[in-house]
């Protein structure tokens, strides 16, 4: 552990730069949103009242370029009032709102703060940036109001990733997935034999997390008490949108259409760019095996009476639960379903777990909590200092610095050479076990790969944060399914 790298040893880990790319390339790369009228209209709101007419200026005149990070839904999740504190056993949570401008040249720069939403901004804490732009000048390591405020995003953000993004979009999701197919498909169905080479060690995996890793370590860790935290998990997966998540419908929705992603503009959205290029080479595997499969088209997916038992399963409610799940009639559906399954066990798990080591092991980046009171007021805020923000990490209180730190670390061991998508493409592409119809697929499935090492390593170098490469989508490193 103590021989890794982690962003810590980074000189400039604490600056607006290293905290606005994280957004793009960090552990959660995945929420960051273009900003909502109703975002604009507060910020401006408050700004007026603070008398930041460089703030109101921008956005107004940048509105169509401000992006936001929103977690104001965590009271509501958990059954707490807007006015409610987020506390237990003197570790507190908070829920965040970050503003920040995508600059023409592609940075993306934190503009302003709400440290913990109350229902509106008037009744919380909101502080702007004195940088206005990420050329300007300024003393960002003694500005100890504007990293409080930054790690209270860090706080809200761990909580978002490691509960919502993490285990709920990806291990529970793919376990309603695996046990509904073993329910309502034959072994050796298609759709079986497509899918299971990813489900490897995701069912003891997830009954370890519900029997050790959540109760007895996650609850641990956060504001929240164990109630609240089942609640908030549960909240979570009823907003699980399974055809809006699919990556072009879900990097549109966020203000990050495909056909722009080459764009300087874009050119430090690394999770972007490399998912979208995976999603494609996932999909033209998958429809190359399907559309041989089911010859007959839409007509023959309809005639296939375990597909409905399926989609059935995991909506019912004694079965998955999972509301949003759509029927599948057409091929093109069909396609898209096995496409977003393998999705989430192998390019999304990789993407928001194997990066926790590097972001996280450094307490200080991202805690999983604050160990003193929110500030309630701005002039309470302005007066912090550096104490304040120490005060604010589990220095006094070790157990809980060790699980921050080491908890992100057991979760990012380094991926098998046999456990690889790449080495699953080349061994399927070369058996003779395997089914004739995917054979042939992966054998172009595997040249894919292949050439997308090289696209991975090209949008890193591209990256302007040449201190930390990204290259957790490397199909040589990502893995065939949810390990760990």
């Amino acid at each position: 552990m103590y021989l890794s790298k982690n962003i810590g040893l980074r000189r400039d880990w604490y600056t607006d730069a290293a905290f606005g790319q994280q957004q793009f390339t960090g552990t959660n790369p995945t929420t960051v949103t273009l900003a909502p009228r109703r975002w604009m209209d507060e910020f401006m709101s408050v700004a007026r009242v603070q008398e930041r007419t460089d703030v109101t200026k921008l956005l107004t005149e940048r509105a169509d370029n401000m992006y936001v990070q929103d977690y104001s839904d965590f009271r509501s999740s958990i059954g707490l009032y807007p006015g409610e504190r987020i506390v237990c056993d003197g570790r507190y949570g908070c829920s965040s709102v970050a503003l920040f401008h995508l600059e023409t040249e592609g940075k993306l720069h934190p503009l302003g703060i709400v440290l913990d939403y109350k229902g509106s901004m008037q009744e919380s804490v909101t502080i702007f940036n004195r940088r206005i732009a990420s050329n300007v000048n300024g003393n960002e390591y003694e500005d100890w109001p504007w990293r409080f405020a930054k790690t209270c995003v860090q706080v809200s953000d761990w909580l978002r990733h490691e509960v919502a993004i993490h285990l709920v979009n990806t291990h529970l999701v793919e376990e309603v997935i695996i046990v509904a197919a073993y329910r309502s498909f034959r072994p050796n169905h298609i759709i079986t034999r497509l899918l299971e080479p990813h489900w490897s060690t995701t069912l003891s995996l997830n009954k370890a997390a519900r029997e050790t890793l959540v109760p007895k370590i996650i609850i641990g860790m956060t504001g929240l008490s164990a109630s609240q935290t089942y609640a908030f998990l549960k909240a979570e997966y009823n907003k699980f949108d399974w055809k809006g998540l699919y990556i072009p419908n879900d990097l549109k929705k966020r203000g990050f259409p495909i056909e722009n992603l080459d764009e300087p503009k874009y050119h430090n959205y690394g999770y972007a760019r490399n998912i979208a290029r995976m999603w494609n080479i996932i999909r033209k595997f998958v429809s190359t095996v399907l559309e041989k499969e089911y010859a007959g088209g839409d007509q023959e997916v309809v005639s296939d009476r375990s597909l409905a038992v399926f989609c059935e399963e995991v909506r019912s409610r004694d079965g998955g639960q999972l509301t949003s799940f759509p029927d599948i009639n057409t091929l093109n559906e069909l396609i898209d379903f096995v496409t977003m399954c393998i999705h989430i066990a192998v390019p999304q798990h990789t993407a928001v777990n194997y990066l926790q080591q590097y972001y996280q092991t450094f307490v200080p980046n991202k805690p999983s909590a604050l160990h003193i009171p929110l500030p309630q007021s701005l002039a309470e805020l302005c007066s912090f200092t550096e104490q304040d923000l120490l005060s604010a990490l589990p220095l006094k209180k070790p157990r809980d610095w060790l699980l921050m730190a080491q908890v992100p670390y057991l979760l990012s061991f380094e991926v098998p050479e046999e456990s690889t998508i790449l080495h699953y493409a080349e061994t399927t592409s070369s058996s003779r076990a395997t089914l004739e119809i995917i054979r042939s697929a992966a054998q172009v499935l595997s040249m894919d790969l292949r050439a997308f090492i090289d696209t991975v390593t090209r949008n890193s170098t591209e990256l302007d944060d040449q201190q930390t490469p990204y290259l957790v989508l490397d199909p040589s490193k990502t893995a065939i399914s949810i390990l760990i």
